[in-house]
């Protein structure tokens, strides 16, 4: 049985320099790409903030209500590495990762840190909403290097929504053949993360298959056929 954390870790053993994440919002112009090895060391810092400085593992709770972009994508599988397992309910977690539009989800979480959709990379640069740390200040000082990870949970551990890792496992699978995601397969999205089953769909089903994601923000239908065309998507959602 495998877990998504193990689907994250086969894909860096095999193909660590593979673009994972690729974003763009047509509105700012930026496009950004993390290849899995970029996205790990991302992934390490997120899991040391959680497992090493917060002591958090199985049995613990993470509500994660960020938008679909690319610093988002560190922040889930962080804490499924760190073993934690997901809640939408702000009163059951022990931690949360919220952007400014979500910060009212994460009211009352023990530990509570923002994202900086707008500038990623650096954060809200001391202009973080008010109760939260910064989540690029939290992680910057973590180790970075994927051996020093350890798995916080088995695949009979909660993950989240009451299935268990490997059920999550099983089920970002059978979304992929749902989609038509092939072996390697490039999966183009536009899907904002509302629920669990829009990033089990947009990052799990990838890594089920060792393929990858294209986010799109702000673009229209012609644009969007464009970027598919462009980063050679192979099913869209």
């Amino acid at each position: 049985m495998t877990t998504p954390e193990q689907l994250f870790a086969d894909l860096l053993a095999a193909s660590p320099g593979q673009p994972f994440v690729t974003y763009y919002d047509e509105a700012s112009g930026e496009r950004s790409e993390l290849s899995v090895k970029s996205l790990a060391n991302w992934v390490a810092k997120t899991h040391h903030l959680l497992a090493t400085e917060l002591g958090l593992g199985a049995g613990d709770r993470a509500l994660v209500a960020v938008p679909a972009h690319w610093i988002s994508v560190p922040v889930l599988l962080g804490a499924l590495t760190a073993g934690l397992e997901l809640t939408d309910e702000a009163a059951e977690a022990d931690v949360a990762f919220v952007a400014p539009a979500t910060l009212a989800q994460g009211a009352g979480v023990p530990d509570l840190y923002a994202i900086a959709p707008d500038s990623a990379a650096v954060g809200f640069k001391g202009a973080e909403p008010s109760g939260t740390g910064d989540y690029v200040v939290a992680v910057r000082p973590q180790e970075d290097k994927w051996p020093s990870v350890r798995f916080g949970a088995g695949p009979e551990d909660m993950c989240f929504a009451g299935r268990t890792r490997a059920e999550v496992a099983g089920w970002a699978a059978e979304r992929a053949t749902a989609l038509g995601l092939d072996r390697g397969g490039r999966l183009l999205s536009t899907r904002e993360w509302v629920t669990s089953a829009d990033w089990v769909e947009a990052v799990l089903a990838p890594l089920a298959v060792g393929g990858s994601l294209v986010l799109v923000r702000n673009a229209d239908e012609a644009t969007l056929v464009r970027r598919g065309e462009q980063e050679r998507a192979t099913a869209r959602i």
